[in-house]
């Protein structure tokens, strides 16, 4: 797995973990030790990212496998996606996911270079490569349909994908150092760019209210936040060293994964609260459906009570 080193701890994260700690608002924030792991619902060679669907249906990105799973909440598996490969509908080493709205999936294919687009019954349906291509700059880059079997690749490393409810579709390329919007009109465009520093190492993506942009970036130990035209709006204070995992928002709240913490951020109220959590292996993404805490390392997917 990529080496992720980055400011984390001053942040407090929306995890109450039953029987793990108080609420707190503003300064005082809840901080405690998760002792109960909860149940083991999958496990995977080298899972990389958790989201969950409008309908608590759970996908994970197995790098190790090069497949994306779908699982009931109860941890019935219902589909597995792709296969190591470099054609439509396989990938090379995903690394991100998000089911929008129940429909369609989009997937991180990061050594692919490109970002792919599936119903999540399986079924193919394009691919945006990333970066440059060997016909086409990287500033004119369009889903493509990838007709008769041939591959569509950039030049990449895409890590992050997010789409937004006016059909957006952001991309977090780690090795061009830039977010990519892709517009549901085809347009695309490079909102935020490693030029004049701006992105030295960035390892994570969100999507938060009002198209806020999140990103993790472990070259200048920080959380950035843009607007979704790109514009720097600040970052993140109060941070410790630490490494970030992953970025997810939930209920408005950002949420910032590290091995083994999870903290929430409130743009109004500051951090909120802190969860150590000891699950014997790093946490590499987190994510929350009503009542319900998924819980994703390396080798299992875990579910537990809502904080």
């Amino acid at each position: 797995m990529r080496c992720r080193h980055l400011l984390c701890a001053g942040l407090a994260v929306l995890l109450l973990w039953g029987g793990g700690g108080a609420w707190a608002t503003g300064s005082a924030w809840a901080q405690g030790t998760d002792r109960a792991a909860g149940t083991v619902l999958a496990q995977f060679e080298e899972a990389r990212a958790l989201a969950v669907d409008p309908r608590e249906r759970l996908y994970v990105a197995d790098a190790g496998r090069s497949v994306v799973g779908i699982f009931e909440a109860d941890g019935t598996r219902r589909a597995v996606l792709g296969g190591a490969g470099t054609r439509p509908g396989t990938f090379d080493t995903p690394s991100a996911i998000d089911p929008t709205n129940g429909q369609v999936l989009l997937v991180a294919d990061t050594y692919n270079g490109r970002v792919q687009r599936l119903s999540t019954e399986g079924q193919y349906l394009e691919s945006l490569p990333v970066g440059q291509t060997g016909r086409r700059a990287a500033g004119e880059w369009t889903f493509q349909d990838g007709g008769g079997g041939a591959s569509v690749q950039g030049d990449g490393r895409p890590i992050g994908v997010a789409r937004d409810d006016e059909g957006a579709v952001f991309v977090l390329d780690s090795r061009n150092r830039q977010v990519w919007k892709w517009s549901d009109v085809g347009q695309a465009q490079a909102v935020v760019s490693g030029r004049g520093g701006r992105l030295q190492d960035p390892v994570a993506l969100a999507l938060g209210p009002d198209r806020r942009l999140y990103v993790a970036d472990a070259g200048r130990e920080a959380v950035l936040i843009y607007d979704a035209v790109g514009t720097f709006r600040r970052r993140v204070p109060g941070l410790a060293p630490a490494a970030v995992q992953a970025l997810a928002v939930h209920r408005g709240r950002l949420w910032i994964v590290c091995p083994h913490r999870v903290l929430a951020w409130d743009r109004r109220e500051g951090v909120v609260a802190e969860h150590t959590v000891d699950l014997g292996e790093p946490l590499v993404d987190v994510a929350a459906y009503q009542d319900r805490v998924y819980l994703l390392t390396e080798t299992r997917l875990l579910r537990r009570p809502a904080w």
